[in-house]
């Protein structure tokens, strides 16, 4: 089932919302100095705790029970990144230098697609599951940030 989300955010805005059909249906933070971003979607809040200097990774926690739901690894802090959910490996990949396209994959069978303008753009999302939907949409932001710290400091 192929599902069909858009998403904005604003210059000053700390958070990314999302919609389908116009209707709000959730959100993401950006990225926090202390590690935490939260993520809710259909009601479901997550938390994406993040630890690490130079690699980093990121537990995904479930903000009704306090459980860990899964985890991000990230291999390098340009492309790769590995999601662990539900005993399942999804890869997270940018499709074009300029990052404007990324996938979030299953064994290369893309599960969620998105697609980025400057201050907007498209969810397809082949899952319903909220989870892998904020998943990639967060490892994204959170590669785009480190790149900015990074390009900052040198």
């Amino acid at each position: 089932m192929e599902t069909q989300y858009t998403w904005k955010t604003g210059l000053f805005s700390n958070r990314f919302e999302i919609f389908n059909q116009d209707f709000s249906v959730g959100e993401l933070q950006k990225a926090s100095i202390y590690g935490k971003v939260r993520g809710e979607m259909f009601g479901h809040c997550i938390m994406f705790r993040s630890r690490g200097i130079f690699r980093f990774n990121t537990s995904i926690i479930d903000l009704h029970n306090e459980q860990e739901l899964g985890t991000i690894h990230f291999r390098s802090l340009r492309v790769k990144s590995i999601v662990l959910f539900r005993n399942r490996e999804y890869h997270f990949r940018f499709e074009n230098l300029l990052r404007t396209r990324w996938t979030l994959s299953d064994e290369n069978v893309p599960v969620v697609r998105y697609y980025s303008q400057a201050f907007n753009g498209i969810i397809t999302s082949y899952t319903s599951d909220e989870v892998l939907i904020l998943a990639g949409f967060f490892i994204r932001n959170f590669l785009k940030q480190r790149s900015a710290s990074i390009a900052a400091a040198g």
